[in-house]
């Protein structure tokens, strides 16, 4: 089981606040160009699992692509407090139909 202190969650500081309390690390940014930079510092520190909110991770995707091939770290969209935008099952759609050649889930 990974430690806590290789989570980390990018994205506006008052809305991932809580998860510092469980020991992950938080990085709050406010910018695209921001949370890249955050992206390759998480990386840099050996990060196995890093959750980037929708609202900023919508804006990097050429920072992200960048580590899309990778085993670890896990990054993954999570939504923001004010819900989801759909922009985390969107990248899913397209990785899995990059990986079988077809769009096999469709529009949400």
């Amino acid at each position: 089981m990974p430690a806590l202190d290789k989570i980390y969650f990018i994205g506006e500081l008052e809305q991932l606040r809580g998860f510092r309390a469980l020991g992950t690390t938080v990085l709050g940014v406010t910018e695209p160009e921001e949370a890249a930079e955050a992206l390759k510092q998480a990386v840099r520190d050996g990060a196995v699992a890093i959750f980037i909110t929708e609202e900023l991770g919508g804006k990097m995707w050429d920072a992200l692509a960048a580590y899309a091939d990778r085993p670890l770290p896990v990054i993954t969209l999570i939504p923001s407090s004010a819900g989801s935008k759909g922009i985390a099952f969107e990248r899913i759609r397209r990785m899995v139909e990059r990986a079988v050649g077809a769009d096999v889930l469709g529009k949400e």
